[in-house]
């Protein structure tokens, strides 16, 4: 009977988790669309989500563990999460809109930072906050004894994620729409909801009277928590750290891990495709690690409580584990490449190809993640902290990992340094005693070793005879001008995604010119997307229009004053420069929230493929741009039509023509 219910309950959270990650992938598409793709909107989401499953499994976690009906909790949150998502669907459009007023068209870094995490935790924390409930409630679902079978649990919950997060890219979103999806992820909290109240229910589950003893024999589960399951003698030996220690232990690890992804990411895009496909895999590759290295742990200690001194190998382990992934990034453009040679072309070959990058970078640290939680989640069990408790600190301390690494400290001293302080951070969570241990010592000398005479963490690809003009690694993508043989300069983004060059002055001036000559008498233009500034700074040649130009990258903008004289610091005021303000913000949230009126709108020719890109192409989109134009106005797309298959052109040119029936090519 034990085993059954240990099955029901990995089965609930693998479905649990593939809701969870399903709607994420809706979450964050649908704010990020209204809130904008700057680094607050985007990043500010991810912390909500995070925070609130953390705020839920710290606030549940205690009266889960004293709770004689947990049944009566996992049901209730399921189906929070249910009607909250299914509620959603009606109030997220206008909740968003109204948090995007608020923010407005030009907010200082601190408002717009403040609104968007703050705005989105609200709302999303009735779903988040249930989420974060489950798996402490399914953990005492199956035991007196919590803990038993975290690391069992924390694996199905997260191999479910991963299911759940390719199947939303890859098929229900692009299938069924966002709306759809996040209805298909409710009936599934549902069904957990029924699952477990007809496998839980006290009618059919007897074997609630099993002791604590039988329960873990039969389970099989991580180790015994109590004296007299192990014996006193036993819990004496692996005694863990006080909870305070352990306290500290699973924040700082969860803001470590979470670091360690989100930087990964950062580096991987300058060698992948950066589209939500590739988002997806890397997710995917990072969760089955964790995942796998929560199963190996559940397999492989028996009965036996964790303790102090397997947690400090598992810490230094994956120091080391990181310092290893660290290197294989300096092989990425050639490692790159020779997989290209050998999958082939094709988006199969493409993706095959990030997840053998993924895997070679986040392979061996996610294991020992996941290792290294269950353990410290089983040690606050047993210290009396419960898992609810420690699943939240863990994911608050996850949460604060994007602001802090990727925001503050990457553009300050590099992707190099952020990564090797959070391989060393490891080691610094280690007792006094590992700090005087052989092992430990080796590491610190290596990150000096890494520090000292590796090079930068630059992935550009240059060519022969070229050389590297300007770099620069932002929050939300790393912008460089790469100068070929012949003297031509390009400026990139994250190494893939080409903006411009000094040899297209003629096409790009033309991408103005022709869209104000079809215009009677311009005399206010907006242009969406800046590149290399030679378009927007083309339009100031008539002197009666005032030109503004809306890019997302800080770092676009002031790579483009290698391309254009009118951007440069200090530029001349007595020239066309004082007619020419660039904005640095989101375009999709600028044009919803500006109340100047345009004579014409250009929008630059953005990839629909890239992240984020795809709402320029939208209904919505067009609607918004529609509504700042001035009487006799004009809007001009332009279209990357060498990058594009005929299906999305037809899209496009769909939504265009439904706003603009009377437009033309």
């Amino acid at each position: 009977m034990a085993e059954n219910r240990l099955g029901a309950g990995l089965v609930l959270m693998a479905a649990s988790g593939f809701s969870a990650l399903g709607l994420q992938i809706v979450w964050t598409q649908q704010t990020g669309a209204w809130l904008g793709h700057e680094a607050a909107g985007m990043l500010g989401v991810v912390t909500a989500f995070f925070g609130g499953l953390g705020l839920g499994a710290l606030a549940f976690g205690p009266a889960i563990l004293r709770s004689a009906r947990p049944l009566h909790w996992y049901v209730a949150a399921e189906a929070v999460i249910a009607a909250w998502s299914l509620l959603l669907l009606w109030l997220l459009g206008p909740a968003s809109g109204a948090l995007m007023a608020l923010t407005g068209a030009q907010p200082t870094p601190a408002w717009q930072w403040g609104v968007a995490f703050g705005g989105t935790l609200l709302l999303l924390l009735p779903a988040t906050a249930a989420m974060g409930a489950t798996l402490p409630t399914v953990d005492r679902l199956l035991s007196a004894q919590p803990g038993q079978a975290v690391a069992a649990l924390y694996a199905a919950n997260t191999l479910g994620a991963v299911v759940g997060v390719l199947a939303a890219a890859f098929w229900l979103v692009p299938a069924w729409g966002l709306s759809m999806t996040a209805a298909l992820c409710a009936a599934l909290n549902l069904l957990c909801a029924a699952v477990a109240w007809w496998a839980f229910s006290p009618g059919r589950a007897a074997a609630r009277a099993v002791s604590a003893v039988d329960a873990v024999g039969a389970v099989g589960a991580v180790g015994a928590i109590n004296e007299g399951i192990s014996g006193n003698a036993a819990l004496a030996a692996n005694a863990a750290s006080p909870p305070h220690r352990l306290a500290l232990l699973l924040a700082a690890t969860g803001f470590l891990g979470i670091g360690y992804e989100v930087l990964v990411v950062r580096a991987l895009r300058q060698v992948t495709e950066n589209t939500v496909y590739t988002f997806a895999v890397m997710l995917a590759v990072y969760l089955v690690g964790t995942a796998t290295g929560a199963a190996m742990l559940h397999r492989l200690l028996g009965q036996r409580l964790p303790g102090v001194a397997l947690r400090n190998r598992l810490l230094q382990a994956l120091a080391l584990a990181c310092l290893l992934g660290m290197a294989s990034l300096w092989a990425l453009a050639p490692l790159q490449v020779a997989l290209r040679e050998s999958l082939g072309d094709g988006m199969p070959a493409a993706l095959a190809a990030e997840a053998a990058l993924a895997l070679a970078v986040f392979g061996l640290p996610t294991v020992v993640m996941g290792a290294l939680f269950s353990v410290l989640a089983r040690q606050a069990s047993g210290a009396g902290l419960g898992l609810g408790r420690a699943l939240g600190l863990n994911t608050l301390g996850g949460a604060a990992a994007p602001l802090l690494l990727v925001v503050v400290l990457l553009p300050a001293v590099g992707l190099k340094f952020v990564l090797l302080g959070v391989a060393m951070g490891y080691l610094a969570l280690s007792t006094r005693a590992a700090l005087r241990t052989p092992p430990l010592w080796c590491l610190l000398l290596a990150g000096a070793a890494v520090a000292l005479a590796a090079p930068p963490l630059v992935t550009v690809d240059v060519p022969p005879g070229g050389q590297l003009i300007s770099h620069a690694e932002g929050a939300l993508g790393t912008v460089s001008v790469v100068e070929d043989a012949g003297g031509v300069q390009r400026l990139h983004i994250d190494n893939r995604q080409q903006e411009g060059s000094n040899v297209t002055a003629l096409a790009d001036g033309r991408q103005a010119l022709l869209p104000l000559l079809l215009h009677p008498a311009p005399q206010r233009a907006l242009f969406l997307g800046l590149g290399t500034g030679v378009t927007a700074a083309t339009a100031t040649h008539d002197p009666a229009v005032q030109v503004e130009a809306v890019e997302l990258l800080p770092e676009v903008v002031q790579a483009a004053a290698l391309f254009t004289p009118a951007l440069a610091p200090g530029a001349a005021q007595n020239s066309s420069a004082n007619r020419l303000t660039v904005q640095v913000a989101d375009a999709r949230r600028f044009v919803r929230t500006t109340a100047t009126a345009y004579d014409v709108v250009v929008s630059d020719n953005f990839h629909p493929a890239r992240s984020g890109s795809a709402a320029l192409y939208t209904v919505e989109h067009f609607k918004a741009v529609k509504a700042r134009l001035a009487p006799g106005g004009m809007f001009c797309q332009w279209l990357p039509l060498h990058q594009m298959d005929l299906a999305t052109l037809r899209s496009i040119v769909a939504s265009y023509t439904a706003v603009y029936p009377q437009a033309f090519a």
